[in-house]
């Protein structure tokens, strides 16, 4: 979901809405819910990596910049960044965290 305007994908990569970043990072952020997950006392967002790989084969490796629990449904939120130079078309996602591996998700990013 887009963390900003809370609607589902196709995302771009660029959001022209994003009024919480005015004239300063337009990129999207983008939500997902993960299970499982917990951050180690102390720890930082950043110590989670969300994996992307675009349409053309592009690999992106983007810390997540908020990760938080969802009270009572065992859900965490991750909020990232879409990085600027991301292909349009389906991407394939993975999250990165404690040497362990999520399995892979999609999203679909459009022009």
């Amino acid at each position: 979901m887009d963390a900003t305007l809370h609607m589902r994908d196709m995302f771009t990569v660029v959001n022209s809405s994003n009024f919480l970043n005015a004239g300063f990072d337009a990129n999207t952020r983008v939500v997902i819910f993960v299970a499982n997950l917990e951050l180690l006392p102390g720890e930082q967002a950043s110590a989670v990596t969300v994996n992307l790989v675009d349409n053309n084969g592009q690999t992106f490796n983007v810390p997540a910049e908020d990760v938080r629990p969802v009270s009572t449904l065992g859900f965490v939120q991750i909020t990232f960044r879409l990085p600027s130079n991301l292909a349009p078309g389906i991407c394939t996602i993975k999250i990165f965290a404690h040497s362990e591996t999520s399995n892979t998700g999609t999203i679909r990013i459009k022009v």
